[in-house]
């Protein structure tokens, strides 16, 4: 009766064994990324860039950043096809920078891309900062918030849902610093 407990007990083990080494995988995809294990994609990198970080909240237009993004498949040799995919989400937050707490808080902003990304380097047009809330920080500082720093340092926050070919979906985050002010008032950082 022992002898067979045991040899019942071995068996499963090795069975468990076996399930979990099929589970294993290329890893992650890049430092602040997650899903990849879902999706099939390794997003390899993320950065982010503008015309200009320092914005004029004095403009009424919205500021735009591109976002580009390396990917490729997690396992090469799959059969499974997770290519095109897309960005479908990004919530932006609005970080006050370590040196201006006093800055006013800005709201955050989500915003839907529907930007394909495949196997390679891709670039997507993203919003950066909208009217509203240039104006909403315009007249905080003019009414509220008197921030120590001119201009005032921000960081734009993305985190941002993909879904493969599929309908998989998993994340990715990444941060850009931007600089805000009216640079056409002299009392402003325009002098």
């Amino acid at each position: 009766m022992k002898r067979s407990y045991f040899l019942l007990f071995t068996v499963c083990s090795l069975l468990f064994s076996v399930f979990l080494w099929g589970c294993g995988g290329a890893g992650p995809g890049a430092p602040g990324s997650s899903g990849s294990e879902d999706t099939g994609i390794n997003i390899k990198s993320v950065s982010i860039t503008s015309e200009s970080p320092d914005i004029d909240v004095s403009l009424l237009t919205r500021e735009d950043a591109t976002i580009t993004i390396e990917a490729e498949k997690l396992n090469p040799s799959s059969t499974f096809d997770v290519f095109p995919a897309a960005v479908n989400e990004c919530k932006i937050t609005y970080k006050k920078a370590i040196e201006d707490p006093s800055a006013p808080t800005i709201e955050s902003l989500t915003i839907y891309p529907n930007c394909p990304i495949i196997s390679g380097t891709n670039t997507c047009n993203v919003t950066l900062i909208d009217i509203t809330r240039k104006q909403a920080y315009w007249d905080a500082v003019q009414n509220v918030n008197i921030p120590a720093e001119c201009p005032t340092h921000y960081i734009a926050w993305y985190e941002c849902k993909y879904m493969n070919n599929y309908g998989d979906s998993g994340t990715f985050e990444k941060g850009y610093d931007i600089w805000l002010a009216n640079w056409s008032v002299d009392s402003m950082c325009g002098g």
